[in-house]
């Protein structure tokens, strides 16, 4: 008898302790890591976690919730990204890292750190995030990650007058996702084009997707690549979709935590959902493993992760207008 009741307190005790751990991350954030096997979901080596936040914030934060990504943006013709001119101008070298966003709807169109558009004289990879309010133009700051062309791919038999038109401007005209999280973390850490280039070698190499330009996006050309990265996005396709106030994820292989998004508002992070799995299944399927996470490790970088967003600055927290719009925890 004496057993059975020793036996219940520990039971209680560990309920209280994960309450309480649970209370914690509450309290101290409106932000909450969803760590539970009712809330996880898993495909071979990668595993997601939703961040919910609570209804304080996304109230707050309505009008972020309006954006139209830049995929979506991309498909409404008075939205154009354009090489920056002069074009070929000694003087101008700084163009290659630059391109011109032209937003000519009526959108207010979000642009994030990894966006990779194609086209233009070669493919190129969003440096940092932006939001462009409607009828605006401005540059941005970019990285290429297609190292050998330049010159504008003009279709193979002749051009109707949009493709003219395109050409005329040197336009990018293709959405590529966004890019794996390695490449981000490059990105973040170096701000070098070489080793923006070293690691588009580096990823394409690993799936056999060589390209004569050394394009970050001939991983479409990899038939093993395409094929499981396609069962990834079949298996955790609309997994979120129903579940109320989830405004990111954090994502696992093997036992490395390979970072985590939150944006502003349930409705963004739904347009970026699918985009933001091609940057994770990437690296799952580059360098991940069976996920073997430690618990431990698993709740040490997330109380870190909240203690930095609760701390709303830094490179790491882009807000327009006062709000916060995206987050990131590579």
């Amino acid at each position: 008898m004496k057993n059975l009741l020793f036996i219940a307190a520990l039971s209680l005790l560990a309920v209280a302790c994960q309450q309480e751990n649970q209370v914690s991350q509450n309290e101290s954030s409106p932000l909450q890591v969803l760590t539970t096997a009712d809330y996880q979901v898993e495909y071979e080596n990668l595993r997601l976690y939703p961040i919910v936040a609570d209804q304080d914030f996304i109230a707050d934060n309505e009008g972020v919730g309006k954006y139209i990504n830049l995929s979506g943006a991309m498909e409404n013709s008075r939205f154009r990204i354009t090489e920056k001119k002069p074009y070929g101008r000694s003087d101008d070298r700084g163009a290659v890292n630059s391109l011109t966003i032209q937003n000519k709807s009526q959108d207010t169109v979000f642009l994030m750190t990894g966006d990779v558009v194609r086209g233009g004289n070669q493919d190129r990879m969003m440096a940092m995030d932006m939001v462009v309010p409607p009828r605006t133009i401005t540059d941005i700051p970019v990285f290429c990650v297609e190292h050998g062309r330049w010159t504008y791919q003009e279709p193979e038999e002749g051009m109707n007058a949009e493709e003219e038109r395109n050409r005329k401007i040197f336009a990018f005209t293709g959405y590529y996702h966004i890019a794996s999280n390695d490449l981000r973390k490059t990105v973040k850490e170096t701000g070098d084009q070489q080793a923006v280039w070293n690691k588009v070698d580096e990823l394409t190499s690993v799936h056999n997707a060589q390209s004569n330009t050394q394009a970050y996006a001939a991983l479409e050309q990899s038939e093993a690549f395409t094929s499981k990265r396609d069962a990834y996005l079949d298996y955790f396709k609309g997994r979120f979709a129903d579940k109320k106030g989830v405004v990111g994820l954090l994502a696992v292989s093997g036992n490395k935590i390979l970072g985590a998004d939150v944006f502003g508002h349930p409705n963004l992070f739904q347009k970026q959902y699918e985009s933001l799995l091609h940057s994770y299944i990437t690296d799952a399927l580059s360098n991940g493993k069976e996920v073997n996470v430690e618990a431990s490790d698993l709740d040490r970088y997330i109380q870190n992760m909240l203690t930095h967003f609760n701390q709303g600055n830094g490179d790491d927290h882009f807000t327009y207008h006062g709000k916060l719009v995206h987050f990131t925890n590579l």
